[in-house]
């Protein structure tokens, strides 16, 4: 079977991942009720993550992550967490806009992109530490563009 996944499947490993972070351990109904969506559409992504090797899943059983799965899941964790982070610490938007933006994102963003974004971010926060009113000077820049933007 080809191994793409879909991004809410991306989405569901990640729940996953971090319900076991949280409890070291995951059932369907953990999952159903982090996303919000019913025990029967959880199954069903199980039993496509399962084929795929990312998990491993028995009716009724605790579900854990494969070593495949595992480093799947770290890498779109960390994706969301980095994006997230851009999007509330640099760009100064609220969290819930911040979350949103980045579970939108990180599935679109190729690895190519996302290390150049992660060097871009490293870079940033260096520069920063010698520019620390760099967020009075990036909002007053903001204030000035849409006044401009607005004539």
């Amino acid at each position: 079977m080809e191994d793409i996944l879909t991004e809410s499947l991306e989405n569901y490993l990640k729940t996953i991942y971090n319900i076991i972070l949280k409890k070291n351990g995951v059932r369907v109904k953990d999952i159903a009720k982090q996303l919000k969506v019913k025990n029967s559409s959880v199954t069903v992504a199980l039993r496509t993550l399962a084929t795929k090797g990312y998990i491993n899943y028995e009716p009724y059983g605790i579900i854990s992550l494969t070593e495949k799965g595992h480093e799947v899941s770290k890498k779109i964790t960390e994706k969301h967490r980095i994006l997230t982070y851009f999007f509330s610490n640099i760009l100064s938007l609220d969290k819930n806009s911040s979350e949103d933006i980045a579970s939108k994102m990180e599935y679109v963003l190729t690895e190519e992109a996302f290390n150049k974004f992660k060097c871009y971010i490293e870079f940033f926060l260096q520069w920063q530490e010698a520019n620390p009113n760099w967020i009075n000077e990036f909002d007053t820049f903001c204030k000035q563009k849409q006044i401009q933007d607005a004539d």
